[in-house]
């Protein structure tokens, strides 16, 4: 029966015989703000009377009616009530023991979770820089925290890369005695005794000064040390007829610093990934999952910490809304605006293009400027004027990527993209930039080594052993082509870091202190601004420097050390003028997979490392003169050590490692290799599809949610004026 005075509202009869009615009103759209803004209001008015003592909100205690649990709940002045009630009920329910070997399985599982946090929380104690990380997330963002992070996990790769040169080639080489089973040639022992003549009559003449500026180019004294591989020799320890073969070692060390680097790499980047996947939040549920979800860290209970997180999360937050204004403006470009963005863009990539070219160009004219200049005898004796033709290609190669990235980096605010990519093309400009200037630089000296050269005669495995032209007498000679490129590498290092503490200290400094004295007087100081943390700028310096750590190792096997120091003094040095001289970017980073993509660039700048000498170790003879490999004549090349020492051993571990090298075998595990990395693949698709079918079921649900929960607040409402 209707109503008679409400058409729409429908009657119930009740078990008692009466009779009420329920008064259905017209849905509410579930998007309209004020609606649910005047809803959520009329729930939030407290009422008069108090919630019971012996009440517990659970499915335990059957509640009258909805209206009433809604009511009681709304009643209490604060939710610490309810969260008493319910504790102090968990608490009267009977504990559960298990008995039999079921309890004490389980009990030895809670005894080992234990110990297992336990240690963790001593190795958080114990971890290195665990203050300075929160002290920099707090006051920057995660963005930038991971890249002292990254900092830190670089200076541990050094620290293992160290242990294995050290222990598998420098320790043998200190402690054990000259073979005297190993057959040397009198050429190679002409050729050795050459170039300890060639070093001798060097040393002899220098003085003090000369001896500071070998330190800085690793000529003079500095190419006797065991900093250089030249000066390792085929040392072996005679003990049974049982023999350390130097020059093998000294191979797998190399070999082994860079897979243990490879695997780490490998490692951080698949984490970095899965954590981009797990943290990928999709446009419905973005800032919900922030916000409610996963924005606070509830452990929290220090006011120190939750500062620091308050800091944080806004940052966070700062870079999501502007990331997504970004791309609402970009969605309201008319078609003319978009014409000329794209114009814009065009220009500024032909621009990068150019500048790349003129950069390696002049790389390699300096380089070729160099060979020229040291052709001049006038340049002899002046200590200053040698180590700056010495330095030529470093110093171009060095003032080029501190000039060109500032270039870049105001360019690219050209173009108009959001943060996350805007970082990301700017870090693949300058690791190009980078890259291929030490690629011309390889090339370059893979050409003075390897190829003959007019006015010298090769001798002893060295293109460049001795000037024959007599109106070139002051023309360098190599005599030992590994330690020469070594050199080069070396200078690289030695000048980076030298250029970036002298920046930070002569540039950075001195510009927060004249911002911080004139910058409300003078308007020029005013516009150039404070310091912001250049964030793709200092990931691609840490970047460069390990590079030139692994294009160094197999020629100057102790570069390791020096990555080792060179990232502990940069950590503190940045962190210092982080938390002196910057300030909040404008633009603050987003944290999404920072750790990944600082992986991918570390990646490719390691294959750029690993490819060049990969093919020198298997192309180009050793020199007769210097090194571990100095025993070997003729067409030997670096690589053959290990076949010659595979054919020492029995004939049975012969015949497996033809047969794991011969095209039958190669051809049926590469074939199984590839339907291995396709099932990856195929599960890979099929596990994406799945979770973004979840993702939509999802959103559904949450969808279905809001309408329950509008539906339900409507009946309430509707329920309080039948009431009233």
């Amino acid at each position: 029966m209707r109503h008679p005075e409400r058409e729409e509202n429908s009657g119930v009869v009740l078990e008692d015989g009466n009779k009420t009615y329920v008064f259905r009103k017209k849905p509410v759209p579930i998007n309209d703000r004020h609606t649910r803004a005047a809803s959520y209001r009329r729930s939030t008015v407290k009422r008069k009377s108090v919630i019971t003592e012996g009440y517990v909100p659970s499915h335990r205690i059957s509640v009258v009616t909805l209206k009433e649990k809604k009511q009681m709940l709304e009643e209490q002045d604060t939710i610490h009530g309810v969260v008493n009630i319910f504790r102090e009920k968990i608490l009267q329910e009977p504990e559960f023991t298990e008995t039999g070997f079921a309890g004490w399985r389980h009990r030895q599982t809670q005894r080992w979770n234990s110990f297992t946090q336990q240690v963790q929380n001593i190795a958080n104690i114990l971890e290195p820089w665990s203050s300075s990380f929160k002290t920099v997330e707090g006051r920057f963002g995660t963005a930038i925290m991971n890249y002292f992070r990254f900092i830190r996990w670089l200076m541990f790769m050094n620290l293992y890369m160290m242990v294995i040169m050290m222990c598998v080639t420098l320790v043998p080489h200190l402690i054990l005695t000259d073979s005297t089973n190993v057959t040397i040639s009198n050429k190679t022992k002409q050729c050795t005794e050459d170039y300890g003549t060639h070093l001798d009559n060097i040393t002899d003449t220098e003085n003090i000064g000369n001896k500071i500026f070998d330190v800085l180019q690793g000529t003079g004294w500095m190419e006797q040390t065991v900093l250089f591989y030249g000066a390792y020799q085929n040392k072996t320890l005679l003990e049974s007829e049982t023999t350390y073969n130097m020059s093998l070692a000294y191979l797998l060390a190399t070999g082994g610093s860079f897979l243990i680097s490879f695997f780490l790499i490998v490692r951080n980047t698949g984490k970095g990934i899965k954590q981009g996947v797990m943290n990928k939040d999709s446009t419905v549920n973005q800032y919900t999952n922030k916000v409610f979800c996963g924005g606070w860290d509830f452990c929290i209970n220090d006011e120190k910490a939750a500062k620091r997180r308050h800091q944080n999360f806004l940052q966070e937050l700062q870079g999501d809304l502007d990331t997504q204004r970004l791309i609402w403006r970009k969605q309201s470009l008319t078609l003319k605006d978009k014409i000329k963005l794209y114009l814009i863009r065009t220009a500024v990539n032909i621009f990068v293009i150019a500048a790349l070219g003129g950069s390696l160009y002049l790389i390699f004219y300096t380089n070729e400027k160099m060979l020229e200049l040291q052709k001049n005898d006038s340049s002899k004796g002046n200590v200053i004027v040698e180590a700056l033709i010495q330095y030529m290609p470093s110093i171009t190669i060095t003032l080029l990527n501190v000039i060109v990235p500032l270039i870049f980096n105001k360019l690219v605010t050209y173009e108009d993209y959001t943060p996350v990519f805007e970082i990301r093309i700017t870090l693949l400009r300058i690791i190009l930039l980078r890259l291929a200037s030490l690629g011309i630089l390889i090339g370059s000296l893979y050409r003075i080594v390897a190829s003959p050269a007019d006015s010298y005669r090769s001798d002893c495995g060295n293109q460049r052993w001795e000037v024959t032209d007599p109106n070139q007498q002051g023309t360098t000679s190599i005599k030992c082509w590994e330690t020469y490129v070594g050199q080069q590498i070396y200078k690289l290092i030695i000048l980076d870091f030298l250029v970036g503490v002298i920046i930070t200290f002569v540039v950075e400094f001195p510009r927060r202190f004249i911002y911080k004295k004139f910058h409300s007087t003078n308007k020029l100081v005013n516009m150039v601004g404070q310091q912001e943390f250049d964030l793709p700028k200092v990931v691609l310096d840490i970047v460069y420097s390990q590079t030139l750590c692994w294009m160094g190792l197999f020629f100057c096997p102790l570069t390791p050390i020096l990555g080792f120091l060179k990232c502990f003094i940069f950590f503190y040095v940045r962190k210092i003028s982080l938390l002196t001289n910057c300030v909040q970017p404008v633009r603050p980073y987003r944290t999404s997979r920072s750790n990944s993509l600082f992986a991918a660039v570390l990646f490719l700048s390691f294959l750029l490392a690993t490819i060049p000498l990969a093919y020198l170790i298997g192309s180009i003879s050793p020199s007769q003169s210097c090194g571990p490999f100095r025993q070997y004549m003729g067409s030997f090349v670096f690589f053959d050590v290990i076949p010659n020492e595979i054919q020492t051993w029995p004939s049975a571990a012969v015949k497996v490692f033809r047969v794991l090298g011969s095209t039958a075998f190669l051809i049926p595990a590469i074939l199984v290799v590839c339907s291995i990395m396709y099932g990856y693949w195929a599960s890979k698709e099929g596990s994406k599809r799945q979770a973004e079918l979840i993702q939509e079921e999802l959103t559904e649900e949450g969808r279905d949610k809001q309408f329950l929960v509008a539906q339900l607040n409507e009946i309430l409402e509707h329920l309080d004026a039948t009431n009233s």
